[in-house]
């Protein structure tokens, strides 16, 4: 029954109400209606709100996310959140930026993750053994550096990544040996 509502609903279409990089904003309907306001964790913090989404007593969401700013990637991925609270489809109509041209090069570059597993059994990099196979986990890893870095802005999430990944391209380069 639930997959028959979520096909039958129509599609909000959604845009921002300002300029960014932000630290909050509006999201609102083709009517100007606020559907949801977006903060930053800081941002959130000054109203008492925890990250996530919560409904206001004025019926609008507040979605609370881990970015250092808002951005268009943020806001996509903070609608795809709220689509599985409401039971709505949204259509971010925001305008391209060049950090979005990256940001789909970066996930163009993390499209073989499938192949290693799932988020959440986690990924078994080891399956790669020929050249190609650890050239791509490597060309995955570097999309992911650049996602986390583009979207996020979170020195310390990337700081931690690449660690990993440094040490991760050590063990493969010490396999060859």
């Amino acid at each position: 029954m639930d997959l028959m509502v979520k096909e039958h609903t129509k599609a909000i279409k959604v845009r921002l109400t300002c300029e960014h990089p932000c630290h909050w904003d509006d999201l609102i309907d083709s009517r100007k209606r606020v559907i949801a306001t977006i903060y930053t964790i800081k941002e959130g913090e000054k109203d008492d709100l925890k990250p996530g989404i919560t409904k206001g007593e004025d019926g609008i969401y507040d979605i609370v996310v881990h970015a250092k700013e808002i951005n268009n990637e943020v806001v996509r991925n903070a609608l795809k959140d709220l689509e599985k609270v409401t039971r709505n489809r949204y259509i971010f109509e925001g305008s391209s930026s060049p950090q979005d041209e990256v940001i789909s090069y970066a996930e163009k570059l993390m499209k073989p993750l499938k192949k290693y597993g799932d988020p959440e059994e986690g990924y078994d990099f080891s399956m790669a053994k020929s050249a190609k196979q650890k050239t791509e986990v490597i060309a995955i890893w570097i999309g992911e550096i650049l996602y986390e870095a583009l979207t996020y802005k979170d020195v310390e999430a990337v700081r931690s990544l690449t660690d990993t990944i440094r040490t991760e391209i050590e063990e493969l380069i010490n396999e060859r040996i």
